[in-house]
């Protein structure tokens, strides 16, 4: 997958020694087996379980680099009352700033200053088939977080989803 609408701008950023991971907005985190992980937009901090805490970003960038959720409400033909409920089918789509964005941390996994940048599995499933176009996600850093553990709210150190 190529996001190269901004790469003179990249290239230039990371020719002059802009330290990109230092900046207040891509976190990236070394973990124990040497991975470096990044948070795309969660607004909640990952914590893994060798005990690595990869930071929240903020609620404005998390807001900012949402996907598009596409609802289509489904007449299932049937209601049950007294309950007023509605079934919706969700497809999601990504915005100009989440490619933006994409764009900025794929320049950062070429230049391994990044190995996996965590996303919403949402977001994984758009990039499957964006703007008509299938891709491969597993050539790209994009990956989903797999929980090691459910109650502890533990993120594996070596297992991903996409």
């Amino acid at each position: 997958m190529a996001f190269n609408r901004n790469k003179d701008f990249m290239d230039s950023i990371m020719q002059n020694n802009i330290d990109i991971i230092e900046s207040t907005r891509l976190k990236v985190i070394r973990l124990s087996n040497q991975l470096l992980v990044g948070n795309f937009s969660s607004p909640h901090p990952f914590t893994f379980d060798d005990g690595s805490v990869l930071p929240a970003v903020s609620d404005y960038d998390s807001e900012r680099l949402k996907v598009n959720f596409n609802e289509t409400i489904i007449d299932i033909g049937r209601t049950n009352p007294p309950y007023n409920v509605k079934t919706v089918k969700l497809d999601f789509t990504l915005s100009d700033e989440v490619r933006r964005e994409m764009e900025i941390w794929e320049k950062m996994w070429k230049h391994n200053d990044v190995h996996i940048v965590l996303c919403p599995l949402p977001m994984i499933q758009a990039l499957y088939e964006d703007d008509g176009k299938r891709y491969d996600v597993s050539k790209t850093p994009f990956r989903a977080v797999r929980m090691k553990d459910r109650i502890k709210k533990l993120s594996s150190i070596d297992t991903f989803t996409i």
